[in-house]
């Protein structure tokens, strides 16, 4: 638990890269965002948000980050190198303007990770807690997350944010 969506999504990638480096060495430490993304406002957070607008500034920015068109599973595909650790995306886009993926979008970042040994991070800061319909908006596609971050509606106006991780992947944190 955390005070914000920002650092629920700041632990996600803290947590990314214990989990790569404990699995993998030194060398899996990138995530793959995208185009349009809100992910928060902290330095890795913005340096993860996929608006130019919004990184502006504050450079040289945490390395790391790679950035990809939302709803492009081959630009996905495409962006995937020895140094990729993860996919953070968030399931519908509110931030940059509302995007909604295909039917097909996170059925196929879910199988590409799971095919490239990749976590799938999702970003529900915006859209967890119901307000897609659902309590959580990936459940419209069937999938599950590796890790998920919460916030806004979780609290309903109170300052919270969480992180929620598989516990193959939350077993990376101690203590």
């Amino acid at each position: 638990f955390c005070n914000s969506g920002a650092e629920a999504n700041e632990a996600a990638i803290k947590l990314v890269r214990k989990a790569a480096k404990s699995r993998w060495g030194n060398d899996r430490y990138e995530i793959i965002t995208m185009a349009h993304s809100f992910h928060g406002r902290t330095l890795a957070t913005l340096t993860a948000t996929g608006q130019e607008k919004i990184r502006s500034g504050f450079e040289p920015l945490v390395p790391g980050f790679k950035y990809v068109p939302y709803n492009d599973i081959s630009a996905v595909e495409k962006a995937i190198d020895p140094r990729t650790a993860a996919i953070l995306v968030e399931p519908i886009q509110g931030e940059g303007g509302v995007h909604i993926p295909s039917d097909d979008y996170l059925p196929a970042l879910r199988k590409l990770c799971d095919e490239q040994g990749l976590f799938l991070i999702l970003d529900e800061v915006q859209t967890g807690m119901g307000r897609t319909g659902k309590l959580f908006a990936y459940e419209h596609a069937g999938i599950q997350p590796d890790m998920m971050t919460l916030a806004k509606g979780l609290g309903n106006g109170f300052p919270i944010g969480a992180l929620l991780a598989k516990a193959q992947v939350a077993e990376a944190f101690g203590p």
